[in-house]
């Protein structure tokens, strides 16, 4: 069984694909070719994880104009032409998408190629990829009840986002295992605090101020996003400059956490982070509160403040925009948490009924059934009620 798999430009993308990918090859003995883009994270991550890589010409596209915008989408013909040709060479069964900006070229030449396509939608909207393949797909997968609106019901499935496995794993770590193995004090609550791998410097700022109040109440791991290290560094030295030691000893700063991002958000009491879509599935499935501050939009609709927008109505985190988030409220809203314990049980219960632990299997397995359908037509399979 040869199966195509793609996601590409930023982790978000690239994670639940290499999940589902990995999966397919261990579970099901399936030969996977990853297509990806030729500028993103993928060339690193997919050859690491020991998948083949083809990769195309892929432009990100955009909603306004700009220098950038022009020579993505001149990318973008090639990268189809590309596409259909490795699409034909490799000859697969099924194709599956995470989204990303290569998502349109490989939609496009699976279509051509007469290949069953599941697509995955992430966030709750639908970004401007999975709005233009979203008609070539045969399938959509959506994370969250709030996105199926956005797709005709006769195709689409909800079956969450594809964890990690390493997220997986550490379920069988108790916080205070985990904060040990991070050298924080094991038995004191943790705050987690990132802004995502490129970092968040309001965050940082509004986090760094706030930490005389929060470090009298739990530890705080900031993790600052390696651009943003030194200047965070310096902030918080300034800040903590007349503090005593042993409230010193309660602040952990680092530029990025990769493979200890697990043990990070399982050794955490409650989260302070942005609002993609992975993240939220990963607080999600190991039961975490947050406090979630969404990415603003550079123009028009943000998906994050969509995916939010649904946890905070669910009353499974709590939600400050951006530009609203200030010292003080960040110490209030976390002092509030920490000292009612009722309050974290609630959102710990309703954001843990958000989790899909078996999501990777739920999607490996429609991939599955659409790969040995005879002639390509999808085998049946009941839509899930929402």
């Amino acid at each position: 069984m040869r199966i195509l798999v793609s996601g590409g430009g930023t982790g978000g993308h690239i994670y639940p694909a290499l999940a589902v990918a990995t999966h397919l090859r261990d579970r099901y003995d399936a030969e996977i070719l990853f297509l990806g883009s030729d500028d993103g994270l993928e060339t690193e991550v997919v050859p690491a994880a020991g998948l083949k890589l083809a990769t195309v010409k892929a432009g990100k596209l955009q909603r306004f104009i700009s220098w950038k915008t022009v020579k993505g989408v001149a990318r973008v013909p090639l990268g189809m032409v590309q596409a259909i040709s490795i699409v034909r060479e490799f000859h697969p069964q099924a194709a599956f998408t995470s989204g990303g900006y290569v998502a349109v070229p490989t939609g496009l030449a699976a279509k051509i190629n007469g290949v069953p396509l599941l697509m995955h939608q992430q966030d709750v909207p639908p970004n401007l990829s999975n709005k233009l393949i979203a008609p070539l797909a045969s399938r959509i997968s959506v994370a969250f009840a709030d996105s199926v609106q956005y797709f005709p019901a006769e195709k689409t499935l909800q079956l969450g986002n594809p964890p990690r496995q390493e997220m997986l794993d550490i379920r069988a770590v108790t916080p205070e295992q985990a904060r040990e193995q991070l050298g924080m004090q094991p038995n004191l609550p943790l705050l987690l605090v990132t802004g995502g791998s490129q970092g968040a410097r309001h965050l940082n700022q509004v986090v760094c101020k706030a930490l005389p109040t929060l470090l009298q109440h739990c530890q705080v791991l900031q993790i600052s996003g390696k651009k943003l290290y030194d200047e965070t560094r310096d902030l918080s030295k300034s800040i903590l400059g007349q503090a005593d030691e042993e409230t010193k000893r309660r602040y952990k700063l680092v530029a990025y956490m990769s493979e200890e991002m697990p043990l990070a958000m399982q050794a955490a009491q409650m989260v302070v982070c942005r609002s993609g879509a992975s993240t939220l599935s990963e607080l999600a499935l190991l039961g975490k509160p947050g406090i979630l501050v969404p990415l603003p939009p550079a123009i028009g609709a943000s998906p994050q403040e969509a995916n939010a927008a649904m946890f905070g109505r669910l009353q499974a985190a709590e939600v400050i925009a951006n530009d609203a988030l200030t010292p003080e409220q960040l110490s209030e809203r976390v002092v509030h948490a920490l000292t009612t314990p009722t309050y974290v049980e609630t959102m710990t219960k309703n954001i843990s009924a958000l989790g899909r632990p078996e999501a990777t299997q739920a999607i490996a397995e429609t991939i599955v059934e659409m790969a040995t359908a005879k002639s390509g037509k999808i085998a049946k399979r009941e839509v899930v009620n929402i």
